[in-house]
């Protein structure tokens, strides 16, 4: 491809590309009709130099099947992945969200605290279903926190991060991950795991309840260091009336040791939810759990 607007139009397979959408470092993301179904759908296509690694084609196919898996409904449903040999392209295909993702609503200050903290509380429950199935997003962000027309919270992009470390990205010491919500060990250099996501998802935490990240800095290796040796400034900085559960939590979810967090991501669920005396959401009020 020449350009990210050169399949606009084109058919893959049952998808009629329609608009791009985006990018990222590994894929442009498109709007798509999906024919014989009749509905939307976004569709990741590969970027081309991933697509001639072999070795990185066979881990994205292991990987989508995972993602595929995945039955939440906090979670980006997954749909499908395939090859297209006219254009020489992979790609996979997903359910589009329509709505403005966290990041936008927080850059816009349209958060109100209860209301984000049942986010990220919704989002941990995503989170403690896709690790009790082995599976860690590695990147835990509110960009990658989007919302349905109906308002309800989903985690996209489960097992991107993982794809791009195993390739040669990461040969020249490139991170994945983004720094400003990375966990200290990772930092260090050490594998993705549930515990490192938890960390992430306080950070958003932290973020969403406060209006402020924990650290920052204006370069990335420097933002790096600061979350693997300063201390986490306390929320009630910004927020003095903060409630007591509300901070601990945040803290605890944020500790430099992985064993002194939360051991799941349904336990910080919990937490936030008796802090704020949340409600549930109605699949776990009636007893009902996500399929295993």
């Amino acid at each position: 491809m020449s350009s990210a607007y050169f399949l606009i139009g084109k058919t893959l397979g049952k998808y009629q590309i329609v608009e791009h959408l985006g990018h990222g470092g590994m894929a442009e993301v498109y709007l798509c009709q999906q024919t014989n179904l009749e509905r939307q759908v976004a569709l990741k296509i590969l970027h081309p130099f991933l697509a001639e690694d072999a070795g990185f084609v066979s881990r994205f196919q292991r990987e989508a099947r995972l993602v595929a898996a995945l039955r939440h409904p906090n979670i980006v449903q997954v749909y499908d992945f395939d090859h297209n040999e006219e254009y020489g392209i992979y790609y996979m295909v997903m359910e589009y969200i329509p709505g403005a993702t966290l990041k936008e609503h927080l850059a816009a200050g349209d958060v109100p605290l209860k209301e984000g903290v049942a986010i990220v509380a919704a989002i941990a429950d995503a989170l403690d279903y896709a690790h009790r199935r082995g599976t860690v997003h590695r990147d835990v962000k509110p960009a990658n926190i989007m919302f349905t027309a109906e308002g309800q919270p989903v985690l996209a992009d489960f097992g991107i991060a993982r794809m791009l470390s195993l390739t040669g990205l990461t040969a020249s010491g490139a991170m994945v991950g983004t720094p400003a919500y990375m966990a200290p060990e990772i930092g260090m250099g050490e594998s993705g795991t549930p515990s490192s996501d938890i960390y992430s998802l306080g950070v958003v935490l932290y973020e969403t309840v406060t209006g402020h990240l924990p650290f920052e800095a204006e370069v990335p290796m420097a933002l790096v260091m600061k979350h693997i040796n300063d201390s986490v400034p306390s929320p009630t900085r910004y927020i003095p009336t903060l409630p007591p559960g509300l901070e601990t939590a945040i803290l605890k979810t944020l500790a430099k040791k992985p064993e002194e967090r939360f051991a799941r991501a349904g336990e910080l669920a919990a937490a936030l939810r008796q802090a704020l005396d949340l409600e549930p959401p109605a699949f776990m009020a009636n007893g009902v759990t996500p399929p295993p």
